[in-house]
Order: structure tokens, then C-alpha cells, then sequence
């Protein structure tokens, strides 16, 4: 089990798995439901270049553009700014977890940027560039991913909870870079569960609508 935490090669790996399974299935997920309801529609729908010239028929792209706009749910604004802050959060404990200390990545990390790790900002200089380069990513997820799915009370509470869980995992990998080179597995391995968990709870909406989709 130390190993398994210790693993970067499949941690990483495991990280952009999820991440990259979720992306996949969530453009599965639109297309599938999109292809449900153009099929009961009941408006012609012809060629975009045919559309140009028969004022009573839909185009293809007219369509799909109809059918995402009645799609899209708000899931409320409290969740969705909990999203963004579980979202952005989420990278930073990743990076914090796998690239704070060498005792991972002895290679890529931290410490090797001596101008950052020698700052008076510390760990925050690096926490803080974490956070706003994955805010580019996670202010668009609520409107682009999670508004199209009916997300259960008990989803958004999994996913709200997260933000608190990654918090702990945060300050968990940020305590084992102060005490490096000495280490503490129990807060290593809780910091990795906490991780991992959180991204399986922020990715749940898209893998639960895939399996449901496949019965």
C-alpha cells in the first residue's frame, strides 16, 4: 500500500485517466442525447446548405442548437460556484501531493525551482499559479459540463463536500513539505484517498449518466 501512494508514475496516470475518460464520455453522453431527441422530433430537418433555401425546415446545425439550449439545467448558483472552487482546488492538491516534495517526482518539483522555493511566498506562490491556471478550465465546467445533467441532491452535496475533503488534502501535502526529508505516511495516504475521492465525486455526474445510458 506505501508503494501504491508513492507511485507517481500511477497516480499521474490514474489522475489523467479519470480525466480524460470523463471528457470522453461526456461528449458521448451530449451526442447520445442529442440523437434521442432529434429522432422524436418532429421538424424536417435537411442540409445546412438546403435549410439556406427552404424557409420551413430546421438545419442539422439549428437543431442541435435548439435541442443543447433546452437541454441545459441550472443546477443554482451556490452550487456552481462550489464547483469551481472543488474544481480549481482539485489541481491544487494534485500538484501539491505529487510535485511539492522530491520524495515522488525527486526530479520535478518543487524545490527544484529554486527562485520560488526560496521566496518568502513558499508553498503559497506555488499553490496560488496552480489556482489560477486551473481556473481558466473550471469556470466553464458548471455552464459546459454540469448544466447538462440532472444531477441528484445527493450528487451536489458529494460534490460540495469536496471542496472541505481537498482543502485537508491541501493542507496535509503542504505539512509533509515542511517536515521533508522526514515523512508521515498516514497524512500522505489520507491526502491521496481525500484526492482521489474528490475527483471521483467531481467526475460522478458524467460516469453515472454513461452507465445509465448503457442499460
Amino acid at each position: 500500500m506505501t508503494s501504491l501512494f508513492l507511485n507517481g508514475i500511477f497516480g499521474v496516470g490514474l489522475f489523467l485517466l479519470l480525466l480524460a475518460g470523463g471528457a470522453a464520455l461526456h461528449r458521448l453522453n451530449i451526442e447520445r442525447t442529442y440523437r434521442r431527441v432529434a429522432a422524436t422530433s418532429k421538424a424536417k430537418v435537411v442540409d445546412n446548405r438546403e435549410a439556406n433555401s427552404n424557409g420551413g425546415k430546421i438545419s442539422k446545425d439549428k437543431l442541435k442548437e435548439e435541442i443543447m439550449e433546452e437541454m441545459f439545467t441550472r443546477q443554482g448558483s451556490n452550487f456552481n460556484a462550489c464547483a469551481v472552487a472543488a474544481w480549481m482546488l482539485l489541481f491544487a492538491a494534485f500538484a501539491y501531493f505529487y510535485f511539492l516534495t522530491p520524495e515522488i517526482f525527486p526530479r520535478h518539483n518543487y524545490f527544484q525551482v529554486s527562485a520560488v522555493a526560496s521566496g518568502p511566498l513558499g508553498f503559497g506562490a506555488f499553490g496560488l499559479s496552480v489556482l489560477l491556471f486551473s481556473l481558466v478550465v473550471a469556470a466553464f465546467i458548471p455552464e459546459k459540463v454540469y448544466g447538462y445533467y440532472e444531477i441528484s441532491r445527493g450528487t451536489k452535496v458529494a460534490v460540495m463536500f469536496a471542496v472541505p475533503l481537498l482543502a485537508v488534502s491541501i493542507f496535509l501535502s503542504v505539512n509533509l513539505g515542511t517536515i521533508y526529508p522526514e515523512t508521515d505516511l498516514p497524512s500522505r495516504s489520507f491526502a491521496f484517498l481525500a484526492l482521489f475521492a474528490s475527483e471521483a465525486a467531481l467526475l460522478w455526474p458524467v460516469y453515472a449518466d454513461a452507465l445509465g445510458g448503457m442499460r
